[in-house]
């Protein structure tokens, strides 16, 4: 019952010298944000699906996203990095509580007299009464950095995601290529044929069949390029699939991947829809309580402590012991004063680090929606291109055939083709690459509630 009541003491005592938060009233960092976006919207501005990636058609590309997700390194690691975080707030919050400690210890003497045995057990209650707010504002940064973390991970989410939707992208473009390039071989081949018919009836020089020659070996040697390309891709989206590198078979064609639209909001809602963002505001928060915290420890603290001997034999039974201890810092050698300083100097920072990253998101945004339009144009004049192309390098062979046009003229219309077909597959890869960058800068469908 005395150990009751003297716990009871501690507490209220703990309660009424409860003092003042010195921790400062946390500015949001200014956020400049423009009133419209530079590139005119195509339609009405729409929310973002969080499982943009289903808008480009593929199956395919929607089970990579979802094995890139479950099976991803840095992912995993990100996971983990938030564990700590949380594990680190809980260590963070302790010091809001009392600290209980029981000691025992058992004796046996013998001597001419007899035995003696002598069991004494100790229990301690020590607690640091929140006189300022620290211990507080401790638990506040923890909280605040475990939040930073989650924020963290959720942008590095967005970008694994992102990244795979381009590697994918990539390697059907290669492909694409390839296909383009091994046609172009066999066009060559064709060619050459021809050509070697026409100098053995003398119509045209040697320099002509060499000059074919050439062109057929350069075309081999690009398949190859375009081969260890593929290769490459494959190996590049294979780690971001967190699996070992693999060939990886495709199940539809580089033309065959739609082109969704996608309207962005408003500038200021960008706000709310970066993770990245979130991130620093909450390592913002953290680092105003931690000013708090450097305030704190130029006041007094107050330790209250209570101790509880039981002995057994003791004639007096238990024994109790009550405490309390008041230290006030007097001369630190300038520690104080420089990690109050440091505290304002990492909060100034992280400000200055939030006003970069926006303008960096609004930038991104800005970025990509630039890219998606003018290539999305260029795309379609590079196809009509491609398509004259082929049509000119058809009329040409024919015309070749029957002595009409020189090889030279030929030579200019094949080489064309090729060009202009790789112009194409360009522009479109551009379009992709554009449409997931640009998903990404607005925050792929993510929500700071979220």
């Amino acid at each position: 019952m005395t150990i009751l009541k003297s716990m009871c003491a501690f507490y209220v005592i703990s309660i009424l010298t409860t003092g003042c938060n010195v921790v400062p009233q946390l500015e949001p960092p200014y956020a400049d944000t423009p009133s419209r976006w530079r590139e005119n919207s195509q339609g009405p501005a729409s929310e973002i699906d969080p499982q943009w990636w289903l808008t480009f058609g593929s199956s395919e590309l929607n089970r990579m996203m979802t094995q890139a997700l479950l099976y991803n390194n840095d992912l995993a690691a990100a996971e983990r990095r938030v564990e700590q975080a949380r594990a680190q707030a809980k260590i963070a919050g302790a010091n809001l509580w009392p600290a209980v400690g029981l000691v025992g210890d058992f004796s046996d003497t013998h001597n001419n007299l007899g035995d003696v045995q002598k069991k004494t057990g100790q229990l301690s209650v020590a607690y640091e009464v929140d006189l300022w707010g620290a211990n507080r504002a401790r638990r506040y940064a923890g909280v605040a950095r475990l939040l930073s973390e989650v924020f963290a991970r959720d942008a590095l989410k967005l970008v694994v995601m992102a990244d795979v939707g381009q590697a994918y992208f990539n390697l059907l473009a290669v492909k694409q290529r390839k296909h383009i390039s091994t046609t172009f071989l066999n066009n060559v081949a064709e060619v050459l044929a021809i050509v070697d018919v026409r100098f053995q009836a003398g119509a045209v020089s040697a320099v002509d069949v060499a000059q074919q020659q050439t062109e057929l070996a350069s075309a081999r040697a690009n398949v190859d390029l375009l081969t260890q390309q593929q290769i490459l891709a494959e190996n590049a989206l294979s780690i971001l699939l967190g699996q070992a590198p693999q060939a990886i078979a495709n199940e539809l064609l580089f033309a065959e991947i739609a082109l969704p639209g996608i309207d962005p909001q408003q500038p200021a809602n960008l706000l709310q829809r970066r993770p990245d963002l979130g991130q620093i505001e909450m390592q913002l928060k953290a680092a105003n309580a931690d000013i708090g915290i450097a305030l704190a420890a130029f006041y007094p603290k107050l330790q209250l402590s209570v101790d509880a001997l039981l002995a057994n034999p003791q004639p007096a039974g238990l024994a109790l012991a009550m405490a309390a201890n008041l230290a006030q810092p007097l001369f630190q050698g300038g520690r104080l004063e420089g990690g109050l300083a440091d505290a304002r100097a990492r909060n100034a920072e992280l400000v200055e680090i939030y006003q970069q990253t926006l303008l960096i998101a609004l930038k991104e945004v800005e970025d990509a929606a630039a890219v998606r339009s003018h290539s999305q144009r260029r795309m379609r004049a590079l196809a009509e291109a491609a398509d004259k192309a082929a049509e000119a390098y058809r009329l040409s062979q024919e015309q070749y055939r029957v002595g009409a046009i020189d090889y030279q003229t030929l030579l200019n219309t094949q080489r064309s083709l090729l060009t202009a077909q790789n112009n194409q597959v360009q522009a479109r890869l551009d379009v992709l690459v554009a449409l997931v960058q640009l998903y990404k800068a607005l925050g792929g469908g993510w929500q700071a509630n979220s």
